[in-house]
């Protein structure tokens, strides 16, 4: 080969090498890009699976829930809210 002949295979050997390094820094950034979009996904899934969960313990807390079912399951009236009730202590 001649001096041309090498010079021309250098130079397409780096710019192969060029190509070929571009490729991959491509192929990393769009699958980064992606890990990124499923996680921002993931997150937005999980506030909202937590607004949820607020929204239902704040509900199953509520003094008109815990009313309802102290009237309606174990019988209560008004008159037993206004009371103090004090339990007998066993003895061991």
């Amino acid at each position: 080969m001649n001096d041309s002949a090498l010079k021309w295979v250098v130079i397409l050997s780096v710019l192969f090498g060029e190509l070929l390094l571009h490729a991959w820094v491509r192929t990393g950034a769009t699958q980064v890009t992606l890990e990124i979009s499923l996680a921002q996904s993931r997150l937005s899934d999980l506030l909202s699976y937590q607004r949820e969960l607020t929204l239902e313990r704040d509900r199953l807390k509520s003094d008109t829930r815990i009313i309802g079912i102290a009237r309606s399951q174990l019988g209560l009236t008004e008159d037993v809210f206004n009371q103090t009730l004090f339990l007998e202590q066993e003895e061991d």
